[in-house]
């Protein structure tokens, strides 16, 4: 499923879902027994958090990966009273457990030896909606290329903690896998990589935004969107403001952000998490160099760029961030993580501590660096607050400035 690569994610878009392969000839650790368990951290807002699924089905679009009308999953998350009680959601539906044990074996974690199954995110299940006199601003968020919304629920559930409903998207049939209402798994298909092909995944990451916003605002009406029969939490009617929309994702998460930003007015802020702004890369490709629109023309609304491992608009290795500065019409910021990889912006730097001696040799340094861990999530999560507390909710800050000694690894880019 993943493919060994020489560069990581800096050669080509299938290799961004292939940098866990830095971790080559990983030595098998020995079976803990019992199981190593883990949950995902405690949030940091003001608020408790709640979240629920939604099964999408975009009737207006064929799906041009197979066929028939466009469907995909959605988490939801949002604040709920500091009272509210119930079961927390898992980190993982049951019938993916398998399938992401499955994929960790492939990279010398022994089967057994960690207890993907049990694992809690700090979100409460479907608990009524704290309600907000002016309704809550809405982010949306994309994962890298062939990843799924699960392995970021660290940062999109503290950011809804502070005042947000966040919308997570997995990109059905580009994704590894799926999980649908009933039980059903639907695996991502071999993507091969041509110009129309790349184009065409990122058409359909954009289309799913969109239609993801279309949603939202017949829930905000009081309307369940979902495919399949179900209800929206108490108080949801009138809860959202969808005058205040950000999106953000990590790899070509953040590629579609940007593009989205480009074809859809609606949206108000973006960041991009180490994602090139291009669908092909010229050189060592055997395709032309091909940027988006957001990076040939630019956008007139504010973006952030936060990059690792050399990844700035002042590098060569990757011309759309530059491309993309110099046509950047509304506000921009540019962040750098010297000491970071490419998935220090996931749960992994959250999750594998935990784990202890469960993880193979050079795995974590293979996919967060040599960052600590504790300020990865930190930095990540206070990066991705400031930037939309800023334009969605007009709380001035300085960190894109001055950075902040409590995340002296994020660096501002001048």
């Amino acid at each position: 499923m993943f493919r060994a690569i020489p560069r990581s994610w800096l050669a080509r878009p299938l290799r961004y879902a292939a940098v866990l392969l830095l971790a080559l000839g990983l030595a098998v650790p020995a079976a803990a027994a019992p199981p190593k368990r883990f949950d995902l951290p405690p949030t940091t807002g003001p608020y408790q958090v709640a979240s629920f699924t939604l099964h999408l089905i975009d009737r207006s679009r064929t799906d041009r990966f197979v066929g028939g009308a466009r469907e995909y999953m959605v988490t939801v998350t949002y604040p709920v009273a500091r009272n509210a009680h119930g079961p927390r959601a898992p980190w993982l539906e049951p019938v993916l457990v398998p399938e992401w044990s499955a994929t960790l074996q492939g990279y010398g974690f022994v089967p057994g030896a960690v207890d993907w199954g049990s694992a809690r995110r700090p979100a409460l299940r479907n608990a009524p909606l704290l309600r907000h006199p002016r309704g809550w601003p809405v982010v949306l968020f994309s994962p890298g290329l062939q990843f799924f919304r699960e392995l970021y629920s660290a940062m999109t559930d503290d950011l809804a903690s502070h005042g947000y409903v966040v919308a997570s998207m997995t990109h059905t049939h580009e994704a590894f896998y799926a999980a649908f209402p009933g039980g059903r798994v639907v695996r991502g298909q071999d993507l091969v990589e041509t110009v129309e092909s790349t184009q065409m995944w990122l058409d359909t990451r954009v289309g799913d935004a969109r239609y993801l916003l279309d949603a939202l605002a017949l829930s905000d009406r009081g309307f369940y969107p979902g495919a399949d029969p179900g209800r929206l939490p108490a108080g949801w009617r009138g809860g959202l403001d969808l005058s205040r929309i950000g999106f953000f994702g990590h790899s070509y998460g953040g590629t579609t952000a940007a593009e989205t930003m480009f074809f859809d007015r609606r949206v108000d802020a973006g960041l991009d998490f180490d994602g090139r702004l291009s669908t092909t890369y010229g050189p060592p490709q055997d395709l032309p160099y091909g940027p988006t629109r957001a990076a040939r023309f630019g956008l007139d609304r504010p973006f952030l760029l936060i990059g690792a491992q050399g990844h700035t608009h002042l590098d060569s290795f990757d011309p759309s961030w530059p491309q993309f500065w110099s046509n950047q019409r509304g506000w921009k910021r540019d962040v750098h993580l010297p000491l970071g990889a490419h998935f220090t912006f996931s749960d992994f730097p959250a999750i594998l501590p935990q784990l202890g001696d469960a993880v193979p040799a050079d795995f974590a340094a293979g996919t967060y660096g040599t960052l600590p861990e504790a300020e990865a999530v930190a930095g990540t999560r206070a990066y991705a607050r400031a930037f939309f507390d800023l334009h969605l909710k007009g709380r001035p800050t300085r960190l894109f400035e001055t950075g902040s000694p409590a995340y002296p690894n994020f660096q501002p880019v001048r």
